[in-house]
């Protein structure tokens, strides 16, 4: 089917309208098991008990669905998009039927692990969709899409299951999924083609998977204790754990990363560490700004959750009004967009503590705008300059790697706030002497951010400048040239 005009309503032409609908329900599914789990835990607690276990509930998830994300691409180009969309659909399925009737906390927490990694696939199908079925002139547009999708569904989770803890049936949060679900299985089967697999399904790479999962877990692990050093160590071991992975999964046949997936002299290493970078940032950002804005700023609870999705609505309408860009375009929101999240980044550390809390709130906009103005560019780059082969993988790297920044970016926060004196209390001066570190510090990912985007659009020049070579190259020079045909 020949590609019309890039334009937002060419996202629900023919077959596309299905595909956006699977894209937006397997991302907002997944986003709002993992937000309104912080509404309704309290009620969990109290009928279930399993207080001990509170954290692990969103821990397993969070390594899980990381997890799912590593291996969906591999799984995807092994057994077919489909019947890994189906199996994600299906373990998020059972996850949730087995929370919203769990007894114990043990069982809830076996079903949230399930949950997660039944989310994590599909996510990794949502991005290789976003390559696979959607052109290059298409792409920025499907890619904002995912993050209005998850936006949206950050500010609909906690309200789900806030109503539903209001009315004293916290497990009714779980069985409203079950219904949008059943719908979303319907669309996999119907509209993602039943193609054979590339090669033999593969046997699922274990030791690999555990060195990812342990990465994950020493990093989840490090939010849970309070001794500075066993926190460094727990960090120190997830870096050799994820090197580890990384190093196996380069000499292996069937690869959960594309080959060299970090190395900077490629679009696509520098395309997955600003991917990584992006929420280190954002996590090193938001994980103490509500309780700075009570302690310091005495902001309520309640307008300290609505200041902290000041970013997430900046964030999708950059990322909405930028969307339509041409190449040269692009680059230049790549530019400006990384720019601007490090001045938000500066802002907030020098505002965090006694600037006016108008200003703070215009600083953390900033950051968001311009995550806004370039991720989604970022990402489409990194999708197009995929190797022969490895479209799917590179496709499903993105979340991973947004996965591990989002880790390594809370806990390397938690480790500097609890060395600059957080851990003795919340007091007003352990706080600001907290925000202090954690907002001064927080300034070089940014640098990192900015100094990677210089260096993504001079790969991506010299990749437009070169001869077309290989798939490769033609998927470049499809984008260059204009519309092209849909893949199917």
């Amino acid at each position: 089917m020949a590609v019309g005009p890039a334009t937002w309503s060419a996202l629900v032409e023919g077959r596309r309208l299905a595909h956006s609908a699977i894209v937006t329900l397997a991302i907002g599914l997944f986003v709002v098991d993992s937000f309104m789990l912080a509404a309704v835990l309290p009620s969990v607690v109290e009928e279930i008990g399993g207080a001990a276990f509170y954290a692990w509930c969103a821990m397993l998830y969070t390594i899980t669905a990381t997890l799912g994300t590593a291996c969906g691409g591999l799984l995807a180009a092994r057994s077919g998009m489909r019947r890994t969309a189906l199996l994600g659909v299906l373990l998020l399925f059972a996850g949730n039927v087995g929370a919203a009737v769990a007894p114990t906390m043990a069982i809830l927490l076996v079903v949230r692990a399930v949950q997660g990694f039944g989310g994590g696939l599909l996510v990794a199908q949502a991005y290789g969709m976003a390559s696979a079925f959607y052109p290059d002139a298409l792409r920025a547009r499907v890619l904002t899409m995912i993050s209005v999708a998850h936006g949206l569904a950050a500010l609909v989770g906690p309200i789900v299951g806030g109503g539903f803890a209001a009315i004293g049936w916290w497990r009714g949060a779980f069985w409203a999924a079950v219904p949008l679900l059943v719908v979303l299985a319907a669309l996999v089967w119907r509209f993602l083609p039943a193609r054979d697999a590339e090669g033999a399904v593969a046997s699922l790479p274990l030791l690999r998977l555990m060195l990812v999962g342990g990465a994950v877990l020493c990093v989840a692990a490090s939010g849970q204790v309070t001794s500075p050093l066993v926190r460094l160590l727990a960090v120190v071991g997830a870096v050799i754990l994820a090197k580890g992975g990384l190093l196996l999964d380069a000499r292996a046949a069937a690869r959960l990363f594309p080959s060299r997936p970090l190395a900077l002299t490629d679009a696509v290493g520098a395309g997955l560490w600003i991917a990584l970078l992006f929420n280190v940032t954002t996590a090193h950002a938001g994980v103490f700004m509500p309780l700075v804005v009570q302690v310091l700023h005495g902001v309520s609870p309640l307008w300290a959750g609505y200041f902290q999705s000041v970013l997430a609505l900046s964030w999708t309408t950059l990322a909405v009004v930028s969307a339509g860009f041409d190449r040269r375009r692009a680059q230049r929101a790549i530019l400006a967009g990384s720019f601007l999240i490090l001045c938000g980044v500066a802002g907030q550390a020098l505002l965090v503590v006694d600037g006016p809390l108008l200003l703070l709130a215009a600083s953390v906009a900033t950051t968001g705008a311009g995550m806004g103005l370039c991720f989604a560019h970022i990402s489409s780059w990194t999708m197009s300059s995929a190797r022969p082969g490895e479209a799917a993988v590179t496709a499903s790297s993105i979340p991973t790697m947004q996965s591990f920044g989002r880790a390594f970016g809370a806990a390397t926060a938690g480790l500097v706030a609890n060395a600059a004196g957080l851990a003795s209390g919340v007091s007003p001066a352990a706080v600001a002497s907290a925000a202090t570190w954690v907002y001064g510090l927080g300034v070089v990912p940014p640098l990192a951010i900015l100094a990677l985007s210089l260096r993504l659009v001079w790969l991506h020049r010299e990749v437009m400048s070169s001869p077309p070579v290989g798939a490769r190259s033609a998927s470049v020079r499809g984008r260059a040239e204009g519309p092209t045909e849909e893949r199917p």
